[in-house]
């Protein structure tokens, strides 16, 4: 795995080649600016497969850097870690919105910072293989670049949708922020009602428009409350997290989302018949550590959403059963 990393600490350029060298990752390039890391990116034939970077530089700033990087071509899901003495949610919160994968505080324990990048280099293998894996066959012609209709479980990236991040990065955020003792958060997941069935009658660009619909809804919904981030995980369900002091309303977060559904129905454009709904599960405010048990609170939090909708579809059988008798 080629690594490069950009820090105006020439100590820490320094140290970190040794120390993944330990590891068994000797590809390691460095530069102590932003500017000089992009040119090394455009100019590099190979491409880098994982990037380490400072936030605090002189000049353009690692936030300001992992946001290029992602524009570049090659580089929309390459694992960005950024390695920081920055511990404060603002820094946290911007660092996840511009596409970083991960986040390492200085001084870092050398035994945690292999721990990442093996994280680091599985993310990279993933994603390199899902490439190289053909997707479903199309049932219909569909936009240039957007490939086959992944399966109904697939997660995607709605590089559209303003404060969605792959699943991975999502699940470090909230670790760093239980690792900061920043716990005022609020965890939920929002199921698409009828989502399979949407998928099935509909082709890849009609999907991915409902899906950016009900995407750019729920990013309504939660900037109105603050800092939201969200991933769409497949099968229709989004999880989010968004800053809270209080643990909010599942009615109120359901009602705002669906709202903001209505009002972008127009940008639809008739992808779909029925009016489209969602089913949202109860909060969560858990104090976790890691970003393993961050992946826990996210499948309970989709299972509460699962159990909401299988509820509501439940409750319209029985009153459909109740019409005919």
């Amino acid at each position: 795995m080629r690594i490069l990393a950009v820090d105006d600490d020439v100590f820490i350029l320094e140290l970190l080649p040794v120390v993944l060298s330990d590891f068994g990752y000797d590809d390691v390039a460095v530069t102590t600016s932003a500017q000089q890391a992009l040119s090394m990116i455009e100019s590099d034939d190979r491409g880098f497969d994982c990037l380490f970077l400072d936030i605090h530089m002189s000049g353009m700033d690692g936030i300001e850097l992992c946001r290029r990087v992602r524009a570049m071509p090659g580089y929309k899901t390459t694992p960005i870690v950024m390695l920081t003495s920055m511990t404060d949610k603002a820094h946290i919160d911007w660092a996840f919105a511009a596409g970083a994968t991960d986040y390492v505080t200085k001084p870092f324990d050398v035994t945690e910072l292999g721990a990442r990048v093996r994280v680091a280099e599985k993310l990279h293998a993933a994603h390199t293989a899902a490439l190289e894996t053909p997707a479903e066959e199309p049932a219909e012609p569909v936009e240039a670049g957007m490939g086959g209709k992944p399966g109904f479980d697939a997660a995607q990236r709605l590089e559209e949708v303003e404060g969605t991040v792959e699943s991975e990065a999502l699940a470090n955020y909230l670790g760093q922020l239980s690792k900061a003792r920043l716990y005022n958060s609020n965890i939920f997941a929002i199921k698409i009602d009828q989502a399979e069935v949407i998928h099935a009658q509909t082709g890849h660009s009609e999907y991915y428009e409902v899906l950016k619909a009900v995407g750019g809804a729920i990013g309504d919904a939660l900037g109105r409350r603050g800092f939201f981030l969200m991933s769409y995980t497949g099968s229709g369900v989004f999880v989010c997290i968004f800053q809270s002091e209080q643990t909010e309303s599942r009615d109120a977060l359901e009602r705002d989302v669906q709202d903001a559904i209505e009002q972008r129905a127009p940008d639809l454009h008739g992808a779909v018949a029925a009016p489209i709904t969602v089913s949202a599960g109860e909060p969560l405010k858990p104090h976790i550590s890691s970003a393993k048990r961050s992946a826990r609170i996210f499948r309970v939090a989709i299972a509460r959403a699962e159990g909401k909708h299988e509820e509501k579809a439940a409750l319209l059988q029985d009153q459909a059963f109740r019409r005919v008798i």
